[in-house]
C-alpha cells in the first residue's frame, strides 16, 4: 500500500496538468475566465453528440489511435502557446489523460484535463433535468 501512495505522489509531481471534473459549473467558470476549451474527439463524435458552445474542435488522435501530427500547429493557429492555460475534453476522459501527458512532454505547462469528459458533462446535465437544479 505504501508503494502505491508513494508512486501516486511521484506521478503527481511529474505531471503539471490539472484534473477537474467535466461539470457544467466548471465549464462555465472556464469560459467566464476566457480559458479555451479544446474538444479532442473525432469529427463523427462532434456530429453525434454536439459540442460545448465556443469550443475549439481539434482532433488529437485519429481513428487508429495515432496522434494527429497537426495538433500542435492547430493549437498555435488558435493562439494557444506552451504557457497558455487551456482545457481539453474528450468522450470519457481517457484520451485527455493521455493527451495531457503528451502535451506536457512537449512543453505545455497549463493544461486542464476535464476528467470524465462529455460523458460526465451529460450526466451532470441530466441531473439538472431530473432534479430541477
Amino acid at each position: 500500500m505504501k508503494k502505491i501512495i508513494i508512486l501516486a505522489l511521484f506521478i503527481g509531481q511529474i505531471f503539471a496538468f490539472n484534473n477537474i471534473e467535466a461539470l457544467k459549473t466548471n465549464i462555465i467558470e472556464l469560459q467566464k475566465h476566457n480559458i479555451p476549451i479544446v474538444d479532442i474527439r473525432l469529427p463523427y463524435e462532434w456530429k453525434s453528440t454536439g459540442t460545448i458552445p465556443n469550443v475549439l474542435k481539434i482532433t488529437f488522435f485519429n481513428e487508429r489511435g495515432e496522434v494527429n501530427q497537426n495538433f500542435l500547429y492547430k493549437l498555435k493557429k488558435h493562439n494557444i502557446s506552451k504557457n497558455t492555460k487551456f482545457a481539453i475534453i474528450c468522450r470519457t476522459g481517457h484520451r485527455t489523460a493521455m493527451a495531457s501527458k503528451i502535451l506536457e512532454q512537449n512543453g505545455y505547462k497549463n493544461i486542464i484535463n476535464l476528467k470524465g469528459g462529455m460523458f460526465s458533462l451529460f450526466t451532470d446535465l441530466l441531473k439538472e433535468v431530473k432534479y430541477g437544479k
